[in-house]
């Protein structure tokens, strides 16, 4: 009897107590300020280059924050994963992009950006609708976005 009162009573207890948990995301500030769609200001605003921020609600935040973010370069249009954390770090994964032709000129712009973007590693916010990401790319070694909403 004993046997079966712990078999079903510790069952029983772990889901009410993981009922009890809240399924809210609480993101900080800092965080939470990234979402939306920034456009790009510095180093080269020659194209209209965006990148929207939208949370990976799939893959709620722990220490580390995702975000399944996508944009439009000069040529084609992207995706990629990006991880921020409190401290300020950022990483990108898995960029992928349409196939369009452009001009020489786009289409190296573009590809200077994505070498950017996947070596992005710190953001701050200078303002709250100006960002900086920084990077290990080509020089110089940042980008900065104002916010479009």
């Amino acid at each position: 009897m004993r046997f079966l009162t712990k078999v079903f009573l510790i069952p029983a207890l772990l889901i009410a107590f993981n009922g009890c948990r809240s399924r809210d995301v609480v993101l900080a500030p800092q965080i939470a300020s990234l979402v939306g769609t920034w456009r790009l200001v510095e180093p080269d605003s020659s194209y209209t280059v965006t990148l929207t921020f939208a949370l990976d609600t799939a893959n709620p935040p722990l220490d580390i924050t995702p975000f399944l973010a996508n944009g439009k370069s000069s040529v084609n249009d992207y995706n990629v994963r990006l991880f921020a954390t409190i401290d300020g770090m950022m990483s990108a994964e898995n960029l992928g992009s349409t196939k369009k032709a452009g001009t020489l000129k786009a289409t190296e712009f573009e590809q200077r950006y994505f070498t950017n973007l996947r070596a992005v590693v710190r953001f701050d916010m200078i303002t709250p609708d100006k960002l900086r990401l920084r990077h290990g790319g080509e020089s110089p070694h940042f980008m900065i976005y104002e916010r479009v909403n």
